[in-house]
C-alpha cells in the first residue's frame, strides 16, 4: 500500500514539474535571447566601440573575453543544474544580466568597464539557456523535448539576427544604448519566480574541487585559442593529467569513470565538435567579402546576415518537427549535406553577386541549425537522467570551444597571404582566393562531419544507460 502511495506521489511530482517547466520555458527563452543578442551585436560593432574609446588595438577584447567566459560558464551552469534549484540559478543569472547592463551603460566612457560589463552580461544571460536545456531534458517527453530543442535553437539564431540588426542600427545613434536592451529581463522575473521548479538534489555534496578544476581547464583552452602561448599547453597538459587522476581515484567526482568512458556520449561530442567548428566564422567571412570584394557598407552586410539568421530561425522552429518525422540519423546526414552545398557553392560562385552568397550562406547555416536538435537529443539517449545537466554543460563547452578553435583557424588562414596565392578558375589570387579557399576548408569540415555520423551512428542511437 505504501509503495503505491509513494509511486503516485512521485508521478504527481513528475507531472507537476513537467507542467511548471512548460510554463517557465517562454520566460527562460526570452532571457536567453536578451543575453545572446548582445554577443552578436558587439561582435559586429566592437571595432567601432574600441575606436570611439581610443583603444582600437584592443577592441577585439570586447568580443574575445566574453567568449572565454561563455565557454566556461556553459559547462559550469549545466553541471550545477544537477545539484542546484533551477529557480535560484535563473534569478542569479537575471541579476548578473541587469548588473552588467547598468555597468556598461554608465561606464561607457571607460574601455575596461565596457569589457567587464560584457563579461558579466554574458555570464548572466547564459544561465537561462543552460537551465532551459536541462529542464527540457529532464522533465519533458521525447516529442516535447525535440520541439523545445528546436525552438531553443531558433531563439539562438533569432537573437543573432536581432543582435546584428540592432548593432548596425543603434551604432548609428550611440552604441552605449545597446547595453540597455537586456533590462527588459526585469519584466520576466515574476514568471520565473512563479513557474520555474524549485528542485535540487538534497543531501548530495557538490564536487567543488572537481568542477573548479574542470572549469580551469576549460578556461585555459578558451584563453589559449584567443591568446596563444606555448607555455599554456604545458599547464593544460598538467591540469588534464590531474583531472584524469582525480576522476579515476577520487571518492565521488562529479564526472564518474563511467561518464568519461561512455563511448556513445563521446561519439556525440565528437560530431558536435565538427559540425560547429566554423559556426563563429560565418559572420566575419561575409564582412570581409562585402567590404573587400564587393565594396558594400557594413549596414548592407548586416542586412544580408540578418536575412541569413532569419532563415536559421525558421529552420530551428521546424527542426523538432523534422526530427520527429525523419529521426536523428537522416536529419544529421541532411544537415551535413546542406553545409557542404552551402560552403562549396560559395567557393564556386564567389563572384556571382553578394545576394547569391547570401542564399548560399542561408543553406550553410540551415545545415548547422538542423544538426543541433538531433545532437542534443542524443545526449538524453546516451546518459542517465540525473547526468543530463553535466552532459549538456560539457556539450555546450564542446560547441563553444570548437567554434573558438574554428575561429582561430579561420583568422590564421585569412591573415596568411600565402593562403590566397593559389586560386581555382574564375577567382583571382589575393582576397578572392583566400575567401574561396576558406569556403573549401569549411566544406571539407562538413564532409568530415558526415563521415563521423556514418561511422558512429549506432552509438548515437543507443538507449540511455540506467544507474
Amino acid at each position: 500500500m505504501s509503495e503505491t502511495i509513494t509511486t503516485k506521489a512521485t508521478e504527481a511530482t513528475v507531472d507537476e514539474n513537467r507542467r511548471s517547466t512548460k510554463r517557465a520555458l517562454p520566460a527562460l527563452l526570452a532571457i536567453f535571447l536578451l543575453g545572446t543578442l548582445m554577443i552578436q551585436a558587439f561582435n559586429l560593432v566592437f571595432q567601432n566601440v574600441g575606436d570611439s574609446l581610443g583603444m582600437s588595438a584592443n577592441a577585439s577584447l570586447i568580443s574575445t573575453l566574453p567568449g572565454i567566459v561563455l565557454g566556461v560558464v556553459c559547462m559550469l551552469y549545466g553541471t550545477l543544474c544537477d545539484y542546484i534549484s533551477p529557480r535560484k540559478m535563473t534569478l542569479f543569472g537575471v541579476g548578473a544580466l541587469i548588473v552588467g547592463s547598468l555597468l556598461g551603460f554608465f561606464g561607457a566612457s571607460n574601455f575596461w568597464a565596457v569589457v567587464l560589463a560584457r563579461m558579466i552580461q554574458t555570464a548572466g544571460g547564459q544561465v537561462a539557456g543552460s537551465v532551459f536545456l536541462v529542464m527540457a531534458m529532464k522533465y519533458l517527453s521525447d516529442k516535447e523535448r525535440a520541439f523545445y530543442l528546436g525552438i531553443f535553437n531558433a531563439v539562438y539564431y533569432a537573437s543573432s539576427a536581432i543582435g546584428i540588426f540592432a548593432g548596425g542600427l543603434i551604432t548609428s545613434i550611440d552604441w552605449r544604448y545597446l547595453f540597455l536592451v537586456p533590462l527588459v529581463s526585469i519584466l520576466l522575473i515574476p514568471p520565473v519566480l512563479k513557474y520555474t521548479p524549485d528542485t535540487g538534489v538534497r543531501g548530495e555534496r557538490i564536487d567543488v574541487f572537481g568542477i573548479a578544476l574542470f572549469a580551469l581547464i576549460a578556461g585555459f583552452v578558451a584563453v589559449y585559442f584567443s591568446f596563444p602561448a606555448t607555455w599554456m599547453l604545458g599547464v593544460l597538459a598538467v591540469l588534464i593529467l590531474i583531472f584524469a587522476g582525480y576522476v579515476w581515484k577520487g571518492a565521488n567526482p562529479f564526472l564518474s569513470r563511467g561518464f568519461v568512458t561512455n563511448g556513445a556520449y563521446m561519439a556525440v561530442l565528437l560530431a558536435l565538435f565538427v559540425f560547429y567548428f566554423f559556426n563563429f566564422a560565418c559572420v566575419p567571412i561575409y564582412n570581409v567579402i562585402g567590404d573587400r570584394i564587393y565594396g558594400i557598407s557594413l549596414s548592407q552586410v548586416s542586412l544580408c546576415l540578418t536575412i541569413v539568421y532569419i532563415v536559421a530561425t525558421l529552420v530551428g522552429c521546424l527542426s523538432g518537427v523534422i526530427m520527429n518525422a525523419m529521426g536523428r540519423l537522416p536529419m544529421l546526414i541532411l544537415s551535413a549535406l546542406l553545409m557542404i552545398a552551402g560552403a562549396a557553392g560559395s567557393a564556386l560562385m564567389l563572384t556571382s553577386g553578394f545576394w547569391v552568397l547570401t542564399v548560399l550562406a542561408s543553406v550553410f547555416i540551415a545545415g548547422i541549425t538542423m544538426s543541433y536538435t538531433p545532437l542534443y537529443d542524443s545526449f538524453s539517449a546516451t546518459l542517465p537522467v540525473d547526468q543530463n545537466g553535466r552532459g549538456i554543460g560539457i556539450g555546450d563547452l564542446m560547441m563553444n570551444t570548437s567554434a573558438s578553435i574554428g575561429m582561430a583557424v579561420y583568422s590564421g588562414l585569412m591573415a596568411n597571404p600565402q593562403f590566397g596565392s593559389h586560386a581555382l578558375a574564375g577567382v583571382k589570387t589575393g582576397i578572392q582566393a583566400q575567401a574561396a579557399n576558406m569556403f573549401w576548408v569549411m566544406a571539407l569540415a562538413a564532409l568530415l562531419a558526415l563521415i563521423i555520423v556514418a561511422i558512429f551512428h549506432k552509438a548515437m542511437s543507443a538507449n540511455a544507460p540506467q544507474e
